[in-house]
């Protein structure tokens, strides 16, 4: 059957013909949730995916788990603090040549 003659006995419900390839195991997860639900391959692909974007959607809304504005607070903190002793660096350590003092 052509993608037209499925278009032309479906035309108010599918408005896309597309192929997609979906692992059997994805298969069996879709065809487990549409018998659960009573309705078909497409209604419960629809709804997972719908549930899915919901949630995303509402964790994208949430108050961030790190307060910026606190993170800054504490950074210039430590940045006020004295140095206590100045870090040794690789001269201290090296000679010239590159060999253990």
């Amino acid at each position: 059957m052509t993608q037209n003659a499925v278009r032309g006995m479906f035309p108010a419900v599918m408005t896309k013909f597309e192929t997609i390839e979906i692992e059997s195991r994805v298969v069996d997860h879709v065809r487990e949730l549409a018998r659960k639900r009573g309705g078909s391959l497409s209604e419960a692909i629809d709804a997972a995916v719908l549930a899915t974007l919901e949630r995303d959607r509402a964790n994208q809304s949430a108050a961030p788990l790190v307060d910026l504005d606190e993170v800054a607070r504490i950074a210039a903190r430590f940045r006020a603090l004295p140095e206590r002793a100045p870090m040794p660096s690789d001269a201290d350590f090296y000679d010239a040549d590159g060999l253990p003092r």
